[in-house]
């Protein structure tokens, strides 16, 4: 095979020379850069631990493109085989981000990686006087990231325009590699000169940074994403209690009201008020009654199952949806809660103090089908107002006839 020169190659495609140390110096710019917005959004987020993978990745990235900077500058092993497995080591730390970002634990990730960089290094120590080993074992261990990225980021079934924007980053990463090792076997089989082999490494280093800012693009778009998600459920959450609002309760038993109309679906609603509540507020003062009230909500909403919906509807007011369930089902929560309060005391200014509630329980179901158009908050009210008026602590279901 004829062997093909840079010298040759330029005269049939002009191209510009591209400067490696100008190649390395944006390489580190673009790292020092992005290291910096994701140190600042995970100080400011501290539980998105995403943001930790990609401040480390990029940093790791910055460094070892420093050492390789310094190598083309005085030559010397170290500084090569050293700068390019910070590299390395740093682009799996984008693919752990990516796990920690959809909450997957990734412990034996990790333990995989510290052994994959640990080959990797070993071999390129072994074989560091050979540029081309060390460039190939580089592009092996780059590869096999952004496959394992793929491969994640292709199972999803549910894929925001974020993945989207990665997938697309990571196949033109691939696609860079690929023809790097290609590069590498072509040189090392004699059949391209190396000033050729340098003329098409550096713009093909080129676009691999391009793919690079184009994978941290698609992480920030995740980060918006996951963000926009973050605020909009916070919104939807009682500031004292944690518990859904009212707005999103409604929400819930206008889905849970349809349901009914169309298939007949049962569904309970109680409507739950912490007896004596105002006698706390005046003998304790109000941060009690604020405790007092997280108390409440933590203990009763650790006994819904899935689907079940708690809510502060107001004051010490609290109500509970059960969709799909029957009085019978109802009535059990009803006692659960009971016999929950009256186990679990909460300390208040360091007395334990037992609280009662009182519940009120109205139903949709076939057999009170005709009173769809009637309020159902209205008919847990009437009942209970009907358990207050028989003495507080206890439940009582609504029926035809109970007045408020």
């Amino acid at each position: 095979m004829k062997l093909i020169s840079g010298k040759y190659l330029s005269c049939i495609f002009p191209m510009p020379t591209l400067d490696y140390h100008t190649l390395f110096i944006i390489l580190i710019m673009n790292s020092a850069i992005v290291a910096v917005i994701w140190g600042g959004v995970a100080l400011a987020y501290r539980d998105f631990h995403a943001a930790r993978h990609w401040m480390a990745g990029s940093l790791l990235t910055c460094f070892g493109a420093l050492l390789l900077l310094l190598q083309y500058s005085i030559g010397g092993a170290f500084p090569a085989v050293a700068g390019n497995f910070l590299i390395i080591a740093g682009f799996w730390l984008f693919y752990t981000g990516l796990l920690a970002f959809y909450g997957i634990k990734i412990y034996s990730i990790l333990r995989q990686l510290v052994v994959i960089m640990s080959i990797s290094l070993f071999a390129a120590l072994a074989e560091y006087s050979n540029w081309l080993w060390l460039a190939a074992v580089h592009g092996l261990t780059y590869l096999a990231a952004l496959v394992c990225m793929f491969i994640f980021l292709a199972a999803r079934r549910h894929k925001s325009p974020g993945a989207y924007v990665c997938l697309v980053a990571v196949l033109l990463g691939i696609a860079c590699q690929a023809y790097n090792l290609y590069l590498t076997l072509r040189i090392s089989a004699k059949d391209i000169d190396v000033s050729y082999f340098l003329i098409l490494y550096a713009y093909n280093f080129l676009v691999m940074q391009f793919s690079a800012g184009l994978l941290t693009f698609g992480f920030f778009i995740l980060t918006i994403d996951a963000l926009r998600k973050e605020v909009e459920r916070l919104a939807g959450m009682d500031d004292l209690t944690g518990l859904p609002t009212r707005k999103r309760f409604n929400d819930v038993l206008s889905l849970a009201d349809q349901q009914f109309k169309d298939n007949e679906t049962p569904y309970a609603l109680l409507l739950i008020d912490v007896d004596h509540f105002k006698s706390f507020n005046d003998d304790m003062g109000h941060r009690a009654g604020d405790v007092i009230l997280k108390h409440f909500g933590k203990t009763v909403s650790s006994l819904l199952k899935v689907r079940q919906i708690m809510s502060r509807h107001g004051g010490d007011e609290f109500c509970i949806l059960l969709p799909a369930s029957t009085k019978e089902q109802a009535e059990t929560l009803a006692k659960r809660i009971k016999e929950k309060l009256s186990a679990v005391p909460i300390t208040v200014n360091t007395k334990p103090v037992f609280i009662t509630v009182s519940i009120g329980i109205a139903l949709r179901n076939s057999e009170n089908a005709d009173t769809e158009e009637t309020d159902i908050f209205d008919e847990a009210d009437k009942a209970l107002y009907q358990v207050k008026r028989n003495g507080r602590d206890g439940y009582a279901f609504y029926h035809a006839g109970v007045s408020a």
